[in-house]
C-alpha cells in the first residue's frame, strides 16, 4: 500500500516540477516580447539604422517563434491542468510531452535566431 502512496505522491512532484518549469520558459519567452516597441522603433529609423527588409522579416519571423513558445506553454499549462483533474498526474502524456517539445523548439529557435539577426545587424 504505502509503495502505491509513494509512486504517487513522486508523480505529483514531478507535475509540480514540470509545471514550475514550463511557467518559466513561458516567463522567459516572454521576455523577449519586445515586438510592438521594438518594431516600432525599426520600422521607423529602418534607414538610419541600416536594416534591411529581410532584417525585418526575421525580426517577424523571431517575435512569431517566440509567441509560439507563450502559447504552446499554456497549452502544456493546460494539458497538465486536466491530468491533475482526472487524478494521473501524468508528465508523459503523448499531448503534453509534444506540446512541450514545441514549446522548447520555438523559443530556441527563437533564440537563435535573435543572437544571428543582432550579430548581423551589429558587425
Amino acid at each position: 500500500m504505502s509503495a502505491s502512496i509513494t509512486v504517487s505522491d513522486g508523480k505529483k512532484e514531478a507535475c509540480k516540477t514540470y509545471l514550475e518549469q514550463t511557467k518559466l520558459l513561458v516567463t522567459l519567452a516572454s521576455a523577449f516580447l519586445f515586438a510592438p516597441a521594438g518594431l516600432v522603433a525599426i520600422l521607423k529609423d529602418r534607414v538610419s539604422a541600416n536594416i534591411s527588409h529581410a532584417g525585418i522579416t526575421w525580426f517577424i519571423i523571431i517575435e512569431a517563434l517566440f509567441i509560439g513558445s507563450v502559447l504552446m506553454g499554456y497549452i502544456v499549462l493546460g494539458s497538465l491542468a486536466g491530468s491533475q483533474d482526472t487524478g494521473e498526474f501524468d508528465v508523459f502524456r503523448p499531448a503534453t510531452r509534444v506540446i512541450s517539445l514545441f514549446q522548447f523548439g520555438f523559443y530556441l529557435a527563437g533564440i537563435i535566431m535573435f543572437v544571428v539577426l543582432t550579430l548581423r545587424l551589429v558587425t
